[in-house]
């Protein structure tokens, strides 16, 4: 049961963005949600802590700002200063629940009986985090943090485990719907996909592993049918000819299993879709950099993260507002149905 909370200031009660005002004073945003959610964590019993790398005017504003039972500032050595406050307080670790995000909270994570990071955390961080939270530092993050305390100490029944699931699918989906930019880029691609059957063209899916079968079932609704009694439409997964598969990684190199097969099938005009979650696959990479190279257009279908190499790869890429391989997953087939449901509509409407 977790009984101590301790936070990271910069980066979960504010959101890393510093304003630099006329007289040249710092200032950092916050969100009142975060702000109540403190104030809501103290009302029900828990004990409150902050660790912060920094010592200013502004931590001082943060130290007067909540109640907190223990406040250290200028102090980048957290794990040993939670094992301080442990000698002080007798707390066992597996009742501390630490809340971080940058590289001097990587330790103090991993400690920590209960780490938990949002999801713009460093990469570290994120990988030896217990929990990646759905909300961005300074945007909620800590309200998120309420509920999954109360859930976690209450114990995690089936019917809990359901209803948290269920809940990152759903908040991921409504974020989806409050972002115009991604909608209006996915139905961009769905021109595109009916610009490139109507021009003879073909549709061309690949991934690894989960996004392989996400890759055949994409084709599916386009060669099979989604609602309408229609014609056939030319989709094709790359992921299914395990001759051509083994024989490409065996002769050259796993890297190679799909560029090799655009090499052979790609044409002008084509549309390839390559879906990696982290949106580093290299096979999914390959491939989509020799399709933007020769005329077929490349669509990177990902996570909430970041790749250098995406905009020399890709003609448009969409990122799921997740970090989670499964709910970023679910969130791909709904765009898969998506495409083929609309094309399937503007194509065969009469």
């Amino acid at each position: 049961m977790i009984k101590l909370i301790i936070f990271d200031i910069d980066g979960i009660l504010t959101d890393d963005t510093v304003i630099i005002d006329g007289t040249g004073q710092e200032q950092k945003r916050m969100n009142f949600k975060d702000v109540d959610a403190v104030f809501e964590l103290h009302r029900r019993g828990y004990k409150l802590a902050a660790i912060t790398g920094e010592g200013n005017a502004l931590v001082e504003y943060f130290k007067k700002r909540f109640p907190w039972d223990y406040f250290y500032s200028a102090n980048k050595r957290k794990k040993d200063t939670i094992r301080d406050i442990q000698k002080e307080s007798g707390y066992k670790t597996e009742e501390i629940c630490f809340i971080g995000e940058g590289k001097y909270d990587v330790e103090a994570l991993e400690y920590a009986g209960l780490g938990i990071c949002p999801p713009d955390s460093i990469d570290e961080a994120r990988r030896v985090s217990d929990i990646i939270l759905q909300n961005r530092g300074g945007h909620g993050c800590v309200w998120e943090l309420v509920g999954i305390l109360e859930e976690y100490n209450a114990g995690e029944t089936a019917q809990n485990y359901f209803y948290r699931r269920l809940e990152e699918h759903t908040n991921i989906f409504k974020s989806m719907a409050s972002n115009t930019a991604l909608i209006e880029m996915t139905m961009m691609i769905g021109d595109e996909i009916i610009k490139s059957f109507q021009n003879g063209g073909k549709l061309l899916l690949c991934g690894n592993g989960g996004s392989a079968a996400d890759a055949q079932h994409i084709a599916t609704e386009f060669i099979s049918r989604f609602y309408k009694e229609r014609a056939a439409m030319n989709a094709e997964a790359l992921t299914v000819n395990t001759s051509t598969l083994t024989a490409i990684s065996n002769d050259y190199s796993y890297e190679k299993i799909f560029v090799r097969q655009i090499e052979a099938k790609g044409q002008l005009g084509d549309i390839l879709v390559g879906i990696s979650t982290s949106g580093k696959s290299k096979s999914v990479l390959e491939a989509l950099r020799y399709a933007k190279k020769n005329g077929i257009l490349s669509v990177m279908l990902m996570g909430d993260f970041y790749n250098f190499e995406l905009e020399e790869a890709t003609d448009y890429v969409i990122k799921v507002p997740s970090q989670i391989t499964p709910r970023i997953q679910e969130a791909h087939i709904f765009l898969g149905h998506l495409w083929a449901e609309y094309v399937e509509h503007r194509l065969f409407q009469k």
